[in-house]
């Protein structure tokens, strides 16, 4: 599968986003990421195992979100079919803030660039996060995408 096409899926992932337990409001954000490595393997005829590592910083549309700007990895797994499209996928992201909390984020593909995401908690003001959001992949230049999301924050 070569990188172009692979580009187009890698970046499911939504933004990790999550603000102070308690406090349940509305939230959006674009996610900007950057393919490190795309690895896939064909284990069978067809059929493709794909492993993805990627750089990841969180644009809240609320600039003043304790999540604005945070920044770190993510990392996931793919099953591709025989036209390199992605038939499932889910991984992991951590990230930190500029106070040094870490947001914990689990995601799951749903349908071809769009999925949901699930807040694992974290350390500092995020240690408690939990909360779900929804998000959709667009795909930018070469390594990089955007990821919409939008969630209630709690």
């Amino acid at each position: 599968m070569n990188k172009t096409k692979a580009f187009a899926w890698l970046p499911l992932l939504a933004a990790c986003a999550v603000s102070p337990a308690g406090l349940a409001t509305p939230c959006a954000g674009t996610n900007i990421n950057s393919t490190q490595t795309w690895s896939p393997s064909e284990v069978v005829k067809g059929v493709s195992v794909s492993i993805l590592k990627m750089a990841s910083v969180i644009v809240s549309d609320d600039a003043n979100a304790p999540f604005h700007l945070a920044a770190g990895e993510c990392v996931g797994s793919f099953l591709l079919g025989a036209d390199g499209k992605p038939t499932s996928g889910s991984g992991y992201c951590a990230r930190k803030d500029k106070d040094g909390d870490t947001l914990h984020e689990e995601w799951t593909v749903i349908s071809p660039g769009k999925g949901t995401s699930k807040m694992a908690g974290g350390t500092g003001k995020f240690a408690n996060a939990s909360w779900t959001y929804s998000w959709q992949h667009r795909p930018l230049h070469g390594p990089l995408a955007a990821v919409r999301w939008t969630g209630d924050c709690r």
